[in-house]
């Protein structure tokens, strides 16, 4: 037989159910939903409708650019200034020249500095070959650079001499002094063509040593004059096969001591020299032994 508990606790059970329904439903739980519905209304209206009333105005450029003006502005006031210029790779480039390239001045916010823009600069200066620059914030810009290697000395018309590297570009701002060991290059398209035939000489060491000029021949091929006034002609094409071939023909023979004016390497499988004026002369007329008639 089930017992059930005195009346006045199912009257109150009762009553605190009532009372939790009036909380849930009543009118201060309505006016809290109705409150959160009207800030979440106010909100998208910010993000939606003042912009929408800004573009439709035609002043939402003119707000953008006061907002990056001050951001700049606070940004100046952290500390996010240009403090420090940090270069590497620089020997030859002109300090001058590469701060003008730079172009931006201690002091200045760093959060506008272009670096893409700044790299194209420095890499229009002679003795750069390539270049990277960064900014480190807060405060610092780091430039990177690779310089151009020179490697030859370009006769011009007029019978001066410029430095080019191995791609033939120009470069200024230097010692002539400084380079007069390099090999001399004559041609007018000789800048231009340089790179294959410098790369082909000095991958012979003993060779390159050896070499203190080249002649663009023909707007087509070179020739290649050695210290003891040797002139060694190379083919159109494989000259880095002839340039080998005349390694061993110096190793087995002694080529480059012999008193020869010029080797002829321009066809692949003969080699053709000709004598110097006082080894020609002799050979046609050689000396008389003592004693014979």
């Amino acid at each position: 037989m089930r017992t059930l508990g005195p009346v006045g606790t199912l009257e109150e059970q009762a009553r605190e159910r009532r009372e939790k329904l009036d909380k849930k439903h009543g009118i201060a739980s309505n006016l809290k939903k109705v409150a959160r519905v009207m800030w979440w209304a106010g909100f998208v209206g910010v993000i939606t409708i003042i912009p929408a009333a800004l573009w439709y105005t035609g002043k939402a450029d003119k707000w953008i650019a006061i907002a990056e003006e001050e951001s700049v502005r606070l940004s100046a006031e952290l500390g996010m200034t240009v403090k420090n210029i940090e270069v590497s790779g620089r020997e030859k480039t002109d300090t001058n020249a590469l701060l003008a390239a730079i172009g931006q001045k201690p002091g200045t916010p760093i959060i506008t500095f272009d670096v893409d823009a700044a790299r194209e600069r420095i890499e229009q200066l002679s003795w750069v070959r390539t270049a990277t620059v960064e900014r480190q914030l807060p405060d610092t810009l780091i430039v990177s650079i690779v310089e151009r290697k020179p490697l030859a000395l370009w006769q011009t018309q007029d019978r001066g001499h410029v430095l080019i590297d191995g791609d033939g570009e120009q470069l200024q701002n230097y010692e002539l002094g400084d380079y007069l060991d390099l090999p001399v290059l004559v041609g007018d398209d000789a800048p231009q063509h340089a790179a294959e035939m410098l790369q082909t000489i000095q991958s012979i060491p003993d060779l390159y040593a050896k070499v203190t000029g080249a002649q663009r021949i023909g707007h087509r091929r070179w020739n290649i004059q050695l210290s003891n006034g040797m002139f060694i002609r190379l083919p159109e094409h494989d000259m880095d096969k002839a340039w080998q071939r005349l390694e061993m023909l110096d190793r087995e023979h002694d080529l480059l001591e012999r008193d020869i004016l010029i080797v002829d390497l321009r066809l692949p499988d003969r080699t053709f020299v000709r004598l110097t004026p006082g080894a020609a002369e002799k050979r046609r007329n050689p000396p008389k032994k003592e004693g014979a008639v």
